[in-house]
């Protein structure tokens, strides 16, 4: 329990610097957007690749997807910008939601593709 605990802390800092800095690089809604597609495709990779497979203590596969992912992607973030787009073109609104959505859900295919080749490549799936 305070193993689990300890661990996602410590990758959520980590998980909220790498936020921080992506808001600083990419701005804005931009930067919402690139953080919810990475961390869409990172979050199928990780439970594809190693968490099914049991590659890692269950303590640091909680910490990763948990603690790094969780903080790193920004549901309340997108729902604020979705609303305030909405406000100010429809068209705008939808786009953005739809980027968001759609194009984490393809990166989500794409993550959990590739783990699925890593595997059969190296004899683990």
């Amino acid at each position: 329990m305070t193993k689990n605990l300890f661990s996602v802390m410590l990758f959520a800092f980590f998980g909220g610097c790498l936020r921080s800095l992506c808001s600083q690089v990419w701005g804005g809604f931009w930067g919402t957007i690139m953080v919810n597609l990475i961390g869409s495709f990172l979050l199928a990779f990780l439970t594809y690749r190693t968490i099914v497979k049991r590659y890692l203590a269950s303590w640091l596969n909680l910490g990763l997807c948990t603690g790094l992912v969780g903080s790193f992607t920004t549901f309340g973030t997108f729902s604020l910008q979705s609303v305030q787009l909405l406000q100010q073109s429809f068209l705008a609104g939808v786009g953005f939601m739809a980027l968001n959505l759609l194009g984490g859900f393809l990166l989500a295919v794409l993550g959990f593709r590739l783990a699925m080749k890593i595997n059969r490549r190296t004899g683990n799936d």
